[in-house]
């Protein structure tokens, strides 16, 4: 009896000729001075396909490869040429479009350029190197209504060597009155795959499009288990004097107990715990701390205490604390944030705050 035949998914044509000029792709590579090239573009379907020419001059060296950001040969290939982003042979480059002519203006928008906008996102996200990574459109959904306004809803998959790496989600909005911002919803890379630079790639290419189209903020509602200190060292600030005000909620409240500063009170009062027991010899067996730590506790004490009496400045004072400084309390050079962490990261990592960031 014969073997059966190995599956392979179907495969769509793409219009263009791939041994044509690759003028018009969504992404072409190149090299100075060396033959070899590589571009992609979409397919009747929507999803990349892909070629590496190995002689640009010789259409025999012609390989094609399915789904790129899927395909780890592909992308091997690619990277062995030493290959990078650059435009089309004769190509002038043109401009990627502005956000602003992609989140809806109204219903008529959604209706009329709906499969235009989504397109528009993946020619624009969904070719690129993030750090290594790549990222998958699940969805660029446009969206209208007469109470909220226009928004684009985009959910992506982060690839690496044709596995899934993570999932991010953010909702691109204009508001009633025109104004323009993001909400970065989600971002989670799987365990294995974090701290090898995705966010701060990915982050940094969005935000660069943001300032083009001019894009007002981007807002986030940290609450995974590192958000809160990510974005904190990244940057943002409070949105607005509920996130920031400190004593505005119920002691008993589910709330309270996640907000960064009922949890910066915590800390102080275990840490002023810890130093008394340690001060009158009462410390439980594990809980002894050298002369060296006694010090670097007080001092970790004293700094996060400052910090707490500055948080009681009207908001709009330019000494009122950041959710940085909140972060930086306790820490300093070689300290090891998942072995030894400080102060700060105890209480900004796991706590939930809107915070923003202007752009304009």
């Amino acid at each position: 009896m014969a073997e059966p035949e190995p599956y392979r998914p179907p495969r769509h044509v793409p219009e263009a000729d791939p041994t044509a000029t690759p003028d018009g792709a969504a992404a072409y590579f190149s090299r100075p001075g060396h033959p070899s090239d590589a571009w992609v573009r979409y397919d009747a379907s929507g999803d990349l396909d892909g070629w590496i020419r190995y002689n640009r001059d010789d259409p025999s060296t012609i390989s094609r490869y399915r789904e790129v950001f899927n395909d780890p040969s592909w992308r091997r290939g690619v990277d062995a040429m030493g290959l990078r982003e650059a435009p089309p042979p004769g190509a002038s480059g043109s401009p990627r479009p502005s956000l602003s002519d992609l989140i809806p203006a109204s219903r008529d928008d959604v209706h009329d350029r709906g499969d235009e906008i989504t397109q528009a996102f993946r020619q624009e996200l969904q070719h690129r190197d993030y750090a290594g990574f790549g990222v998958v459109l699940d969805m660029a959904e446009p969206d209208y209504s007469e109470e909220d306004g226009g928004e684009v809803t985009l959910d992506a998959k982060v690839v690496k060597n044709g596995r899934k790496a993570g999932q991010t989600t953010r909702i691109f909005r204009r508001g009633l009155d025109g104004s323009l911002w993001v909400s970065h919803n989600y971002l989670k890379m799987e365990d294995e795959f974090q701290g090898q630079g995705f966010a701060k790639a990915w982050n940094g290419h969005l935000e660069a499009w943001y300032r083009e189209s001019g894009l007002e903020r981007i807002e986030i509602s940290p609450g995974l288990t590192a958000g809160g200190y990510v974005w904190a060292m990244d940057g943002y600030v409070w949105f607005d004097s509920y996130e920031a005000g400190p004593f505005m909620l119920p002691d008993d409240s589910s709330e309270h107990s996640k907000k960064p500063i009922p949890r910066l009170m915590g800390e102080i009062a275990s840490l002023e715990a810890l130093l008394a027991v340690n001060r009158d010899g009462t410390a439980p067996a594990g809980y002894g701390l050298t002369d060296e730590e006694m010090v670097q506790e007080q001092a970790e004490l004293e700094a996060a205490l400052a910090v707490l009496e500055r948080l009681r400045l009207p908001f709009d004072h330019p000494d009122y604390p950041t959710p940085r400084e909140i972060a930086l309390i306790g820490w300093r050079p070689g300290r090891d944030r998942k072995n030894d962490p400080w102060l700060g990261h105890r209480v900004m990592a796991g706590s939930t705050w809107r915070g923003v960031k202007w752009l304009t």
